[in-house]
């Protein structure tokens, strides 16, 4: 042998060697990479944000809660039964409903019968499980108002393999891998078929891949169809199998598989797939559907059900003919499979609900866990305190309050529940799809009249009363430049001496800043601080009559003080944040309101603010079918800029804002632009209450002219509360004959 052969053939085994070692360099890696799934993040999880569930209970009044609008986005089917989880019935005075299983921040809630005892359409019980057991309250899931994605865009729910039907499993091995149990990695006649047709037509046309294959091109190789990647898909098949169990890796397959799109997202994994197409957790598949899923996995696009559903019943009939010729399924099963329709649900867009609303909660989760997009977007599941009920509510009044107004023209509306701060709706502009811009929290107006309670509250705590005699006058304020201020009253008159509950219910400016300048405007400005906490409030003329800006959501904490009998709450969007295991990792405390102002002068601004609704200036809003008992301001600025309505009770606050991005003027008063948008609202979710007087307070028939005690002869009397001790004394002798006049002086009949 030559030395130049020894040296080729030498050559060539160090080559070899070299190779060999290579692979198996590249074999270890590739190894210890694939165990490292076993503790990092394999799959890319949506984040959900969820609004509050529904706390059914006696007295609510089903109506007013939306109850079955609610269980219809919920994708609940009315049934005569009510068998099956997601279904319900209705008869004259019942409703049952068979709950799902859910989880929300108080923890997990399993499926559920429950029955509501109704009268007309007020629950009068609730009844709990098949024994109807009678029970304090019972809860309906929450509903999800948005999927947030990171760029993979991969709509995905996380299912383990005990929990996977074995109808499912075995529809799956049936059409996708039969000897799955039995190869290593990848099963050679399957491959020797696929390269004898690949060959023969020079390219790649028919896969022969096993589920482990399938598996190691989604998670790790490109989708592109050729020789080598094939070489390289089989050799990391056979490394997977020696790095897990098939149970392991059948298990990841359940959740990897590609299925379709919802909207722009994918749909990967059994557990998506069954809620979307079936609305069913998977452990609930039926055989037919499981045989569905199962041949959708080759080509989800042509066997979509929704698109070709023709397609895609041929193909679920040709799953479950595979299965009865394995021995997977009895005859008589697949028989009665055979006949049954598609099932699926009808498709539902996956559209961000509340969208103003989530973007607020989206920043909110941003402060909460800093570190970028990614810890927005990983697998959180966000728990709200929004109301689909009211949310939906007040977009159908910011929709028809403006539809006929220009397009130039926006509207923002916030309604709290007053003891908590908790948002319960918020819109943010006309249209989102326009202009992200959230005017509910973002966009700070003056506020005009809607400053009126503070400045009347001042007067209350100190000396006067709601019977006090207030002059409307014309007044010139002097200011620091050497001009002069004259505001005047919306009408352009005067109004003479009112009763100072008048002049909060009509809204009188030149009386409103006579009693400010009177009760001196440091101690108007150090009130309104109270309930404006972080607002600048300038100690100037001009803020008697509104001139502070604010947000809607800063209105509507500002009115959460007056409707919680003086605690002023911090606002609040999320009660909780669970990650991708379940496991919490943020919960809301619930804090009591701190004590701001006092609560029996708070009592007595609301007696006003109610008068405003009676026969004030929003006195239009009881024809929109707002219930008795609610409160009521409303607001207008200079040259009609700005139109504002604050209404409440001690449930819920609700305020609205009308007006111009560029401050053009709207046209529009406080009653003709946002009353009707809020009136429409609270005549939806607020329900008629009256407001139980605090202790201290007196009750007192007043004459409506002078504010002194009524007498017999006196004209439709008003009653008025009063702090203790602060009532009228002296009788009104308004409208008495004269000779009683003059007996009443001779004989001294003072009260």
């Amino acid at each position: 042998m030559t030395r130049t052969r020894r040296f080729i053939i030498w050559g060539m085994c160090a080559l070899v060697l070299l190779g060999m070692l290579l692979v198996a360099v590249w074999t270890a890696n590739a190894y210890r990479e694939m165990r490292k799934i076993r503790t990092g993040a394999l799959w890319r999880l949506p984040t959900r944000v969820y609004a509050s569930p529904l706390q059914l209970s006696p007295g609510m009044d089903i109506a007013r809660a939306g109850l079955t609008e609610r269980l219809a986005r919920l994708r609940y089917r009315q049934s005569g039964r009510a068998g099956s989880p997601g279904q319900y019935s209705t008869v004259p005075g019942r409703m049952v409903i068979r709950r799902r299983r859910f989880v929300d921040a108080d923890g997990d809630h399993p499926s559920a019968r429950v029955e509501l005892d109704l009268e007309g359409s007020r629950i009068r019980r609730v009844l709990s499980g098949d024994s109807r057991q009678e029970v304090s309250s019972a809860r309906l899931e929450p509903e999800c108002i948005a999927t947030l994605y990171d760029g993979g865009f991969e709509d995905r729910e996380i299912v383990s393999l005990k929990d996977c039907p074995p109808v499912l499993i075995d529809a799956l091995l049936s059409v996708e891998d039969r000897r799955f149990r039995d190869h290593p990695g990848i099963d050679v006649r399957a491959v020797s078929r696929a390269l004898l047709a690949d060959l023969f037509s020079a390219r790649v046309v028919e896969g022969g891949s096993t589920i482990t294959q399938q598996l190691v091109k989604n998670l790790f190789l490109s989708h592109e169809r050729t020789v080598g990647r094939k070489l390289k898909e089989a050799w990391l098949a056979l490394i997977m199998e020696a790095a897990f169990t098939k149970d392991e890796i059948l298990a990841m397959y359940l959740n990897e598989i590609y299925l379709g799109r919802s909207g722009y997202a994918g749909i990967h994994g059994f557990a998506r797939a069954s809620r979307l197409f079936f609305d069913k957790e998977v452990s609930s598949l039926g055989l037919h559907e499981a045989a569905l899923l199962a041949g959708i996995v080759r080509s989800p696009n042509r066997y979509s059900p929704y698109t070709h559903p023709r397609a895609a019943l041929d193909r679920r009939n040709t799953v479950l003919t595979l299965m009865h010729d394995q021995g997977r399924v009895s005859t008589r099963s697949y028989r009665e499979a055979l006949r049954k329709p598609l099932g699926v649900v009808p498709f539902t867009p996956a559209g961000r609900q509340a969208p103003y609303f989530v973007d607020y909660v989206v920043s909110a989760l941003r402060r909460l866990f800093p570190g970028g997009e990614g810890a927005v977007t990983s697998g959180l599941n966000v728990y709200t305190t929004l109301d689909m009920h009211a949310q939906r509510t007040a977009e159908e009044a910011v929709r028809s309050t403006i539809a006929s107004m220009p397009e130039r023209v926006q509207a923002a509306v916030v309604v709290l529940r007053p003891s908590t701060g908790e948002i319960l709706a918020m819109v943010g502009g006309r249209d989102y799809r326009v202009s992200q811009f959230n005017r509910a929290v973002s966009a700070r107006r003056s506020i005009g009249s809607l400053i009126k309670p503070i400045v009347f509250y001042t007067a209350l705590r100190n000396g006067y009363t709601l019977s006090s005699l207030v002059e409307d006058a014309p007044v010139s304020v002097p200011l620091p430049d050497g001009s002069a201020w004259s505001p005047t009253n919306f009408d352009g008159r005067s109004h003479g001496k009112v009763l100072l509950v008048d002049a909060l219910a009509f809204s009188y400016n030149q009386a409103t800043v006579r009693l400010g300048l009177d009760v001196g405007l440091d101690r108007v400005a150090a009130e309104a601080k109270k309930v404006l906490p972080g607002i600048r409030v300038p100690a100037h003329p001009s803020l008697l009559l509104g001139a502070v800006d604010c947000s809607p959501l800063d209105v509507a904490l500002m009115y959460a003080v007056f409707a919680g009998r003086g605690a002023r709450p911090g606002v609040s969007a999320i009660t909780a944040v669970s990650d991708e295991h379940g496991a919490w990792i943020h919960r809301a405390v619930p804090l009591p309101g701190e004590r701001v102002l006092d609560e029996g002068v708070v009592y007595l601004v609301s007696a006003a603010l109610g008068e405003a609704m009676r026969r004030g200036t929003a006195r239009a809003a009881p024809a929109y079918g707002v219930p008795a008992g609610v409160c009521g301001k409303t607001g207008t600025t200079n040259d009609l800029r700005d139109s504002w309505f604050a209404a409440y009770t001690e449930e819920v606050v609700t305020v609205a804002w009308v007006g111009d991005d560029s401050f053009r003027s709207v046209g529009l008063t406080g009653a003709q632009g946002a009353l009707p948008a809020a009136s429409h609202i609270m005549a939806r979710i607020a329900s008629p209450a009256a407001r139980e007087a605090p202790e201290g307070i007196a009750f007192c028939e007043v004459d409506p002219v002078n504010g002194k005690l009524a007498s017999a002869w006196t004209a439709s009397p008003l009653t008025l509360p009063f702090l203790a001790g602060t009532q009228p004394e002296q009788e009104s002798t308004e409208g008495m004959p004269g000779l009683f006049k003059v007996l009443r002086s001779l004989f001294r009949f003072d009260r």
